[in-house]
């Protein structure tokens, strides 16, 4: 049914037609990548805080342990 094994694969984006040269692409591409590593420490710092901010609430409360 499912023999090939990029079946379920998203496609992948492809700069065409944009009249970009390889290095204009390149530091496209190097930009977005790192602008998600940004945006997951982004949200993982405030996972942490909101986690903190949590056992501290609890903590103090006497809802924990």
């Amino acid at each position: 049914m499912m023999a090939d094994p990029d079946f379920d694969r998203m496609p992948r984006t492809v700069l065409k037609d944009s009249g970009w040269t390889d290095e204009q692409r390149a530091e496209f591409l190097r930009r977005r990548r790192a602008r998600n590593w940004l945006l997951l420490a982004a949200l993982g710092g405030i996972s942490l805080m909101i986690y903190g901010i949590a056992l501290v609430k609890l903590h103090e409360y006497g809802a924990m342990w």
